[in-house]
């Protein structure tokens, strides 16, 4: 079946003008379909070629190559082709956004249990060093020191007592959680073209569950219907300190994930609902310079390891925050909280993992597109603090 073009190029005239230096032509070798054509702004766009009929399709996004920021959408018949683009304008197919969405979303690993054995830990000790090029140190300080390096030690000294078959103590849910995190990064996102800057982001804080929060808030975000983009830091060593929403084909939301820690088991201060309250409100006002009425977004708290209670008192204060202040920051489309969680399913040493992820919309937001957040149940790792 013959496909409808894009574009058909009419007489002899490149049907488009780019801003780059090469020529795409017909394969009859009789006509100029893009004049400074440039293959990173021509995404999978289809012509007519006026000589002889044929249709001829740019290619699309090379392997491993970044997705860009930002896209044109072009369908299939369009009538008016522009004359000519910028050189920051990438033109798309709808068929070439879709394998890309595809292509670079997070895996699911909601059914992906885990049982800590030493083959488990030979696994993230492996992954760990086969990424950073360092190995774990069998022997860390604190957990402070070195986050995954304390779990695996942790367990490593479990696994010597034939008769631990749970997670009975603080500590080892803490080390669970960490390590289920860990693989979490690996199961949803090593496919991604910048998963090497992922993990090298994750790694300069020994992959704590703040430096593990950026790319769960991504996956969160993503599950309720939104396109993510990274964009990392220059330099020789890349590192992801926040993340973009595409809303549409044009417009951009940055979220900021911000660590917030004052309260974080076991070393936090004492969480009391104006405690937290005055915690959320301080954080929404430090994120005024990059979060405004010029450049919408949105504000992840980054919890850390945290007691059960702790969860709806956060919350209830993010709902009180953005009730009273949202007015004051009408570029903040939305404050969400997440936590890293484990559920123990009744096995011998196996729990599962999720993020529990509880995004607050700020009613006031009045600038762009709205995200979409999602209902608190569509991001509960698995349960919802008002029910639970």
């Amino acid at each position: 079946m013959v496909r409808t073009p894009h574009y058909a190029q009419i007489k002899g005239s490149p049907a488009i003008t780019g801003a780059g230096v090469g020529l795409f032509e017909c394969d009859c070798g009789r006509s100029l379909l893009i004049a400074g054509f440039e293959a990173g702004n021509f995404l999978g766009i289809a012509i007519r070629c006026a000589a002889c009929g044929r249709i001829s399709e740019t290619p699309g996004l090379p392997q491993g190559a970044v997705p860009p920021p930002a896209v044109t959408l072009v369908e299939r018949g369009a009538e008016n082709p522009p004359s000519m683009i910028a050189s920051g304008t990438v033109l798309i197919s709808r068929e070439e956004m879709d394998r890309l969405a595809a292509l670079y979303q997070p895996r699911s690993t909601d059914a992906d249990p885990l049982v800590i054995s030493d083959a488990l830990l030979d696994e993230v000790e492996l992954r760990q060093r086969l990424w950073t090029g360092v190995p774990l140190d069998p022997s860390p300080a604190s957990y402070n020191d070195h986050p995954l390096a304390w779990a695996v030690a942790h367990f490593r000294a479990r696994l010597t007592d034939t008769e631990w078959t749970s997670f009975a103590s603080d500590s080892d849910m803490l080390a669970v959680t960490l390590i289920a995190a860990f693989r979490d990064l690996f199961a949803s996102w090593a496919h991604h073209p910048l998963f090497g800057a992922m993990v090298g982001t994750a790694a300069a804080q020994g992959f704590s569950f703040h430096t593990l929060a950026i790319f769960g808030a991504a996956k969160s975000l993503v599950s309720a219907g939104n396109r993510v983009g990274f964009l990392p830091t220059p330099g020789p060593a890349p590192r992801i300190v926040s993340f973009q929403l595409m809303l549409g084909t044009q417009e951009q939301m940055s979220v900021a994930v911000n660590r917030f820690d004052r309260f974080e088991w076991p070393n936090g201060g004492h969480a009391t609902p104006q405690a937290l309250r005055s915690a959320v409100i301080e954080a929404m006002a430090s994120v005024q310079g990059t979060i405004n009425r010029l450049r919408p977004g949105m504000l992840v708290l980054s919890c850390g390891a945290s007691e059960g209670t702790f969860d709806q008192l956060l919350v209830d204060a993010i709902v009180s925050a953005v009730a009273s202040h949202g007015k004051r920051h009408r570029g903040l489309a939305a404050v969400s909280a997440i936590f890293p969680k484990v559920s123990l399913t009744g096995k011998h040493r196996e729990a599962r993992f999720g993020y529990s992820f509880y995004p607050i919309a700020n009613r006031n937001h009045s600038i762009g597109q709205s995200v979409r957040i999602g209902s608190r149940a569509d991001h509960a790792g698995f349960a919802d603090p008002r029910t639970a």
